[in-house]
């Protein structure tokens, strides 16, 4: 990793690593403040206890499908949150490694553009990001007002707690509002962490992309020499190798992680469109759900996208080595080239749990099967 208090290449914002140290992922932050946020992190998550509860009581008495969807949002949104911590912190080490890799840069000496195709890659990732925060932190804003809202109206502790295992009838008002607010800070940190989840993977498939874009674009400027395009061609042949380990460490990060979220989210959109189609639901219910769906389904689509140019940019690289004047020593250079244009020919099939391959059309595929699923259901209601 960097020295420190010099800013990682793998998050690309100062506010990327300013989330990592307070959230409970703590991936990047070198300080000892991230090691207190993390510990914080663990001790106010045991507030979840109560949504974990609450979900178990409504599934064993019988409640309404309105009900059950609500729970099971909250639910699930937790436990994706925590499978998606659990995947990083495990693979906590190769992350770092890769990262080092990334921020080292030993090879953009290669190309000469190295650096305009870094920056120009990231300005629009920069901005995309910066858009996804401001839509997070609009939506937690939005939460946290619907629910105060609905607490004082009712004179209930947690609106979105329907059965607790202790009785706050007899607590004064000024001690539920210090338990919503504790509640509030430990689903913000949630939130943050659900959300940098998602970040530090993206930023991890944008490096290996700029990684390529590199790799791919260094060919154009191969000299004609026979010894010197022997050196040109081995050193691009170490560099992809080691970009190959590290594309490795992130499939096998995301291996796990996307095979629940895909999961998830084939449950979250069949419940959550049985209810709107077969229920009178409330407006903002309706809306705060579709929302947290759709940055759900949106984070989805960006890694099936991403993974996607991944793929086609490192098959291109059999296609800059034919642009190459490879022929001027075809003798010296054919092993190298070979090996070259096997390691590209060699897909690189980023899988969901082992099952599925990750990739727009498989995105395509789960949208169509959950659209057939609820028509389905629908029939039979």
């Amino acid at each position: 990793m960097e020295a420190p208090g010099q800013p990682s290449k793998i998050c690309f914002l100062r506010w990327v690593e300013w989330m990592d140290m307070t959230n409970g992922i703590n991936l990047f932050e070198r300080s000892r403040y991230g090691s207190v946020f993390t510990g914080v992190f663990w001790v106010l998550q045991t507030m979840q206890l109560l949504i974990a509860y609450n979900f178990f009581i409504v599934c064993t008495v019988t409640s309404s499908l309105e009900e059950f969807s609500i729970q099971f949002n909250q639910f699930g949104g937790i436990l994706l949150t925590f499978s998606r911590l659990i995947c990083i912190q495990y693979n906590r080490k190769n992350l770092q490694k890769t990262a080092a890799f990334v921020n080292a840069s030993k090879f953009h000496h290669l190309n000469e553009r190295a650096d305009v195709i870094y920056t120009k890659t990231l300005h629009v990732a920069k901005r995309l990001l910066s858009t996804l925060l401001a839509i997070q932190l609009v939506t937690i804003a939005f939460w946290f007002l619907q629910n105060e809202y609905q607490a004082r109206q009712t004179d209930v502790l947690l609106p979105m707690v329907s059965y607790l295992p202790f009785d706050p009838t007899h607590w004064s008002a000024g001690a539920k509002f210090a338990f919503r607010v504790s509640f509030y800070v430990a689903n913000t940190q949630l939130m943050m962490v659900f959300f940098g989840s998602y970040i530090i993977t993206s930023c991890y498939l944008l490096t290996m992309t700029i990684e390529l874009r590199i790799l791919n674009g260094s060919y154009a400027t191969a000299p004609t020499n026979p010894d010197q395009l022997v050196s040109f061609f081995r050193e691009r042949v170490v560099y992809k190798q080691e970009l190959l380990e590290h594309i490795g460490i992130i499939k096998r990060q995301m291996n796990f992680s996307t095979l629940f979220e895909l999961v998830f989210i084939v449950c979250l959109l069949t419940i959550n469109a049985l209810r709107i189609c077969m229920t009178s639901s409330n407006l903002s219910e309706v809306a705060l759900s579709t929302s947290m769906i759709l940055i759900y389904v949106l984070e989805l689509f960006q890694y099936c996208w991403q993974v996607d140019e991944i793929e086609l940019l490192h098959e291109l690289q059999a296609f800059a080595i034919y642009s190459t004047p490879w022929y001027h020593g075809a003798q010296k250079t054919k092993a190298l080239l070979l090996i070259t244009i096997r390691m590209s020919q060699m897909p690189l099939r980023f899988v969901c749990g082992g099952m599925y391959r990750l990739s727009t059309e498989l995105f395509a595929s789960v949208i169509q099967f959950i659209y057939s699923l609820v028509t389905m259901l629908l029939q039979f209601k």
